[in-house]
């Protein structure tokens, strides 16, 4: 019954958002001024920039429920720890960490139940080759001194240039967790270069959700529980500003627009920074078109001067978001614990060991947090004491209860997240649609009976022209006779 109601109503919502598609391309064709009229065009709520971001968002929601696909935006600054706490959340690493902006084109990760190991996808790679030969051509004829003093040269950006002398192109394909760390550090290194060579980055061609880079893995913390209608997918969202462009700010709020809900993750030490305050303004832009949700990360480093979670819950819904989310929306958290612990306990459930921590180095950073710092390489081998410095260390980040709350619920009811907001967005869009028609309406009924008046005031001014042309054709016949009459008068003569 449940199954027969869900497909039902995504049945009409996809006719629907069919529907308002067709509307929209008539309205795309309605003139917004007269022909022929010089005046210059207005930038209008309905004009053919903000029709075609209607149909994005009107595509991108027809996308969404014909998956019934539950789209989580996660927003935050570099230093809040994004990266990491995506990591967490999926419970592996697949986002590569790096002490610079990691996020200039969004990128999507999907719960993929039974792919154990993550694949990227990266179909739309077109533009990108289009940006290679550009930039290949400015580094023949550049000056690399002048180009080091614009740019920092490191071991990846040295060998992305050497990538891009040689013209090896992007895969469309990745496979594996380096691989992909690769791919994803080289995109953002070229955003870097390419700014740095005065290149345009094709920004343009990634505004479409379905042409962004996808992340296909199982998320460990929902690995073996039951299947439920729908897909979760996690989207990672430029935070503002990043990477000294300021122009991802649109591509920011277009995305935080057409997700089904948003998870701001704020830094602890510095809740009130300007940074912080950039990703506070972002989502409350989006306002209660989306249901919210904070990760305060860092709470790790909470001492005893510091405020408490209860604090900071308050502090971040009265005062920093202006009372738009409840403090049970409001998680301090420490993701860099919750992502060593439960990756530590990944490895002893599936391998019976961790790896070495010269081959993996997030091991070292496992065991300085769980062991301390006077951790000795043979403490991992104790696994039973490893097993429950883990399990301790997961209690301490406080992560168990957003992935209760949050991850979980957001699996067991995307189907109904993807209904809402594509019931939201087309709520919105009617209302907007029908505000606009009833103004151009009460325009051209305005028109009509203006155009009625001056039909009017055509047809006295012809009645009068008409009366006065008979009384001067009279008169002029009068006159005509009498000169006739005075002419044949004086020939007599």
């Amino acid at each position: 019954m449940y199954t027969q109601t869900l497909y039902e109503l995504s049945q009409e919502a996809e006719r629907l958002l069919q529907l308002s598609r067709q509307q929209l391309q008539l309205l795309e064709k309605m003139p917004l001024s007269v022909p022929g009229d010089d005046a210059p065009q207005l930038a209008l709520p309905w004009s053919q920039p903000n029709i075609a971001e209607r149909h994005a968002m009107l595509n991108n929601e027809l996308r969404k429920i014909s998956r019934l696909e539950m789209v989580l935006a996660i927003v935050g600054t570099m230093k809040a720890g994004k990266s990491t706490t995506i990591n967490a959340i999926v419970g592996t690493e697949v986002l590569p960490n790096r002490n610079r902006p990691m996020t200039a084109l969004p990128t999507l990760i999907r719960h993929t139940p039974g792919q154990k190991e993550p694949v990227l996808h990266f179909s739309h790679v077109a533009p990108i080759d289009c940006l290679i030969q550009q930039l290949q051509q400015r580094l023949r004829d550049c000056d690399i001194k002048h180009l080091t003093d614009v740019l920092e040269i490191d071991k990846d950006m040295r060998a992305l240039m050497q990538r891009i002398e040689n013209g090896v192109a992007f895969e469309k394909y990745y496979l594996g967790a380096q691989p992909i760390f690769h791919c994803l550090k080289s995109l953002n290194d070229l955003v870097r270069l390419a700014k740095a060579l005065d290149v345009d980055f094709p920004f343009s061609a990634y505004a479409a959700i379905e042409h962004i880079p996808v992340i296909e893995v199982e998320f460990v913390h929902l690995a073996g529980l039951e299947s439920y209608p729908g897909q979760l997918t996690l989207l990672d969202t430029p935070g503002p500003n990043e990477a000294g462009q300021p122009h991802l700010q649109k591509m920011l709020n277009q995305q935080l627009a057409r997700a089904s809900a948003v998870l701001a993750v704020l830094d602890y030490t510095q809740l009130k920074s300007i940074s912080d305050e950039e990703v506070r303004e972002a989502i409350l832009a989006v306002g209660q078109s989306v249901p919210l949700y904070v990760l305060v990360n860092k709470f790790d480093q909470q001492d005893r001067n510091s405020d408490d979670a209860d604090q900071v819950r308050a502090l971040i819904s009265g005062t920093l978001m202006k009372g738009c989310i409840t403090p049970q929306q409001i998680f301090p958290v420490s993701s860099m614990w919750g992502y060593l612990a439960n990756r530590a306990r990944y490895e002893l459930a599936n391998n019976g060991k961790l790896p070495p921590p010269e081959q993996q180095r997030w091991v070292e950073d496992f065991a300085h947090a769980a062991l301390g710092r006077r951790w000795r390489h043979a403490d991992l081998a104790d696994l039973e004491h490893i097993r429950h410095a883990a399990d301790q260390l997961w209690e301490d980040s406080l992560f168990a209860q957003p992935i209760q709350a949050l991850l979980h619920a957001a699996y067991a009811n995307a189907s109904l997240y993807a209904l809402r907001s594509a019931a939201h967005k087309l709520l919105n869009y009617a209302q907007q649609a029908r505000e606009y028609l009833d103004f151009r309406a009460h325009g051209l009924n305005v028109a009509c009976e203006q155009l009625r008046q001056n039909i009017h005031q055509v047809e006295e001014s012809l009645q009068l022209l008409q009366l006065n042309q008979a009384q001067v054709s009279g008169e002029i016949k009068h006159e005509i006779e009498l000169a006739l009459t005075s002419a044949n008068h004086f020939l007599r003569q």
